[in-house]
């Protein structure tokens, strides 16, 4: 039987919030849940749903539908109408793409062999499943990944997938403390690989310099 309710405490740029249900109970509800419709979800939106339980067990809402709302029209959208407008790419998804442009040009130059590019490939896949992990762990309201993980993988040449994460997980993406030193992360590589792409700076050079140090220790 579906039940009625208001959404509240919506939170659009994670996706998620929760229901205030006509018999009382609080229904947690995630955007995968809602049915599409032509707008984004609001606070106070009433709608009906089926009542279920989440993976930690608590009330979760299924099959939400929002009282009132265009639903998304396919058939429109093949007869040529104006589709609903997407969001252009955030900064972080462009700053990727010039970590990943300023990379080629390094090894296209010969400042950077194909090694380092295989390191930011592996590194990226593992931050990008970090934080993927993280989200899912904080929807389901699970032991969080902490910060400094998250960021230890973007300083170690998982930069690139992690900022493609934030963007596209929508993680992380609203503290300030947590932005801050993401912009200094992607300072810290934006030196780096401005030099390489500019031959200011050699990787097997600087890899020959450390050697040394490495065989001392």
């Amino acid at each position: 039987m579906r039940l009625s309710g208001k959404l509240s405490q919506w939170n659009d740029a994670r996706g998620f919030g929760f229901i205030a249900g006509a018999d009382g109970e609080r229904y947690f509800v995630h955007i995968s849940a809602i049915d599409r419709i032509a707008t984004r979800p609001r606070d106070g939106d009433a709608v009906t749903f089926l009542a279920g339980r989440g993976s930690d067990g608590r009330p979760a809402a299924k099959s939400v539908k929002i009282d009132g709302a265009n639903p998304f029209d396919r058939e429109v959208l093949r007869r040529g109408a104006p589709p609903v407008a997407r969001p252009r790419p955030g900064w972080r998804a462009v700053v990727a793409g010039l970590f990943a442009l300023l990379l080629a040009v390094a090894v296209f130059r010969g400042t950077a062999s194909l090694w380092l590019v295989g390191i930011y490939a592996v590194m990226g896949v593992v931050s990008f499943a970090l934080y993927g992990s993280d989200k899912a762990a904080a929807e389901a309201r699970r032991w969080r990944t902490s910060e400094a993980r998250l960021l230890a993988a973007d300083l170690f040449c998982g930069v690139i997938g992690g900022l493609l994460a934030q963007e596209v997980f929508r993680h992380k993406t609203r503290k300030p403390t947590f932005i801050f030193a993401t912009a200094i992360v992607g300072s810290v590589h934006a030196l780096w690989l401005v030099g390489l792409a500019t031959g200011l700076i050699s990787a097997e050079e600087m890899l020959s310099l450390a050697r040394p140090l490495f065989g001392a220790a």
